[in-house]
């Protein structure tokens, strides 16, 4: 069993998770912008959250050398679980996890509920943060004081300078919704094994260290309910089990796909030249233009209506769809729902349409040969 253990700098704003074993050290370095202040330390549930998965991959067992909050520790318990039984290969073994004590909270003292989101300054983040600022999420529509972006997360944590761009841009955008906008860098993601499988316990660490000053810790979906992958790190299926007696893990915009996203955005056009996609062009905090993921969001823009110009150094061209790589079936999903919509619509440049439509009829070839030349191989050897 390996004991950890949290360690909180004199100024609060560096937390770091030591362990009695060979399990690296974990930090995060809390920096507000603008107007914002520091969250206070608010006990260790972030750091037992943040070790579980790496511990789970470790095949060894925990003992939090802190009190941890029970409706954590039960949901964790069914996190375990869930991963265990989805992806044996990354979480290998339930792991058991022993505390100093456990504790329900009293509810926080503000005198309204508050809340805080993760932003990316991404097309997803900035649809939850805009549409609950602007009170168009209805009775769901929370009272976000703050807003938090990650270096080390997309963002590689050797890129700083294109961290300061990004963090620029999420400012305007905070600043031009009135909300509070604070930055955590942390090694987090270099601990873990995969990923695409994790990354929402990683979101939810970095968010729980504001449970002292607000109730509820908002997510984005990657997707809508209908399109989303059934097993992803960031699951509205499991996201919940991250929740505590004190802050409530919620994702949010599942009714919404990522075209009704743009639209909605569309309303708001002052916020449209912030908004940063990018992940596998260069780490400089501004799009490509020209990766798949850059791409997509063009074509998001276009079947959702929304008029250039666009957050992109160039525009949208039958060239660079037809060139567009297709990496994994998510974008291949992508691509046909984007299909459905602009072949439908008459305004939109048949060139794109053609093009979309070729791109997805040359992947499903290559994917079959691919398929068939295997199985040959296969039934050869």
């Amino acid at each position: 069993m390996i004991r950890i253990r949290v360690d909180v700098s004199q100024d609060g704003l560096r937390r770091e998770v030591h362990n009695s074993g060979n399990l690296p050290s974990l930090f995060y370095e809390i920096l507000p912008m603008g107007n914002a202040t520091a969250p206070a330390i608010d006990g260790g549930d972030f750091a037992l959250l943040a070790m579980v998965p790496v511990a789970m991959h470790a095949m060894t067992d925990l003992h939090a050398e802190f009190e941890v909050d029970s409706v954590l520790l039960d949901g964790i318990e069914h996190y375990q679980e869930v991963w265990h039984s989805w992806r044996p290969d990354i979480f290998k073994k339930k792991i058991k996890i022993s505390t100093e004590g456990e504790h329900v909270r009293s509810p926080a003292l503000h005198s309204s509920s508050a809340a805080v989101a993760a932003f990316s300054s991404g097309l997803d983040s900035t649809f939850t943060l805009s549409r609950h600022l602007m009170k168009d999420a209805g009775r769901a529509a929370k009272n976000v004081q703050t807003a938090v972006m990650v270096h080390g997360f997309d963002m590689p944590l050797e890129a700083n300078d294109g961290f300061e761009a990004l963090a620029k841009n999420g400012l305007a955008v905070c600043r031009d919704l009135g909300v509070d906008f604070v930055t955590v860098k942390t090694n987090w993601r270099r601990l873990i094994q995969n990923w695409e499988m994790t990354f929402g316990v990683g979101l939810a660490s970095v968010l729980h260290q504001f449970s002292k000053t607000h109730d509820v810790a908002l997510i984005a979906t990657e997707e809508s309910y209908q399109n989303s992958p059934p097993i992803w790190g960031n699951s509205f299926w499991s996201d919940r089990f991250f929740s505590s007696s004190r802050l409530r893990i919620e994702l949010d915009g599942g009714a919404y796909d990522r075209i009704e996203r743009a639209r909605y955005l569309g309303r708001y056009s002052n916020l449209i030249p912030f908004i940063r996609v990018c992940y596998a062009g260069p780490r400089t905090g501004q799009n490509c233009g020209t990766c798949p993921k850059c791409i997509l969001t063009k074509l998001n823009f276009l079947a959702a209506g929304v008029a250039e110009p666009w957050p992109f150094p160039q525009g949208l061209t039958a060239d660079l769809v037809d060139k567009m790589p297709i990496k994994n079936p998510w974008q291949e999903t992508f691509l046909k729902i984007i299909l459905s919509k602009i072949e439908k619509n008459p305004a939109i440049d048949a060139a794109i349409t053609r093009a979309v439509r070729y791109r997805l009829k040359r992947h499903r070839y290559r994917s079959f040969w691919k398929t068939h030349l295997r199985d040959r191989v296969a039934s050869i050897f």
